[in-house]
């Protein structure tokens, strides 16, 4: 009996050792393979091939050499870390202006100078979820439990009101005409923003910070996220918020 035991627990050792090589295995094989690794190599080859060997040798041997590794940008005045630049490598690198995502190079460099990544980051201006390292974890795309996804390119200035509050100063067009709109419609008569306006619907002072996971977003139509609930709610607010009193914007 005891003899029975044993040879069943030493099986049970050897299976279990099994799977922990296997597991290593499988470990050690997705780190070699992460996306951002190929992004960099494919970034020091172009790059390399930019150079040349014969025009500047120091540079290009120092290239050559680069290794793939994680890099972030931590932001301490808004406690947060981004590790978008491990993709996007060539973000500041003008000799990438023409090269395809995630290479390119930002399309303003001029912005980029008042905001530099190593201070700012990307997040702040791009939304997403900065400490990922994929395509998906990132939140290029909508992904579960992480709904402020990055803004497409026709609602970047809607990031800009998180600072600047003077959208004359820095010519935010959007955000003009937005607050305009606030007024013409008379929302204030039911919302407020600093004290000034109605109680009937919530608060607007803080609306851009306001976290995603207070917004329901189960009745959207379109993608699940903080961006898209604003958007749907102006076109049917009934649906997206049942028992609101806002009606459709016309």
């Amino acid at each position: 009996m005891e003899k029975a035991v044993l040879r069943r627990l030493t099986t049970l050792c050897i299976v279990c050792g099994l799977g922990c090589l296997v597991l290593l295995g499988v470990a050690g094989f997705r780190d070699t393979n992460r996306e951002w690794k190929y992004y960099q190599e494919d970034y020091r080859e172009k790059l390399m091939g930019k150079l040349g060997r014969d025009k500047n040798p120091a540079m290009y041997q120092r290239v050559a050499q680069m290794k793939p590794e994680l890099k972030q940008v931590v932001v301490t005045e808004w406690q947060t870390v981004d590790r978008c630049v491990t993709c996007h490598i060539s973000i500041e690198d003008p000799l990438f202006a023409q090269a395809r995502q995630p290479l390119k190079t930002h399309p303003y460099p001029e912005l980029l100078k008042q905001h530099p990544v190593d201070r700012f980051g990307c997040t702040i201006c791009h939304g997403g979820q900065g400490l990922a390292t994929t395509y998906y974890g990132s939140s290029h795309e909508p992904i579960h439990n992480w709904p402020v996804t990055l803004v497409s390119k026709g609602l970047m200035q809607s990031r800009c009101g998180y600072c600047h509050k003077n959208f004359e100063a820095i010519k935010a067009d959007k955000l003009i005409e937005g607050r305009a709109l606030y007024q013409e419609l008379h929302c204030a008569g039911c919302h407020q923003i600093n004290g000034q306006g109605g109680a009937v619907g919530p608060d607007l002072s803080s609306f851009a910070d306001k976290d995603p996971s207070n917004f329901s977003l189960e009745n959207l139509k379109g993608s699940r996220s903080k961006q898209n609930w604003v958007i749907e709610h102006f076109q049917d607010p009934q649906r997206v918020s049942p028992g609101s009193p806002c009606a459709a914007t016309p």
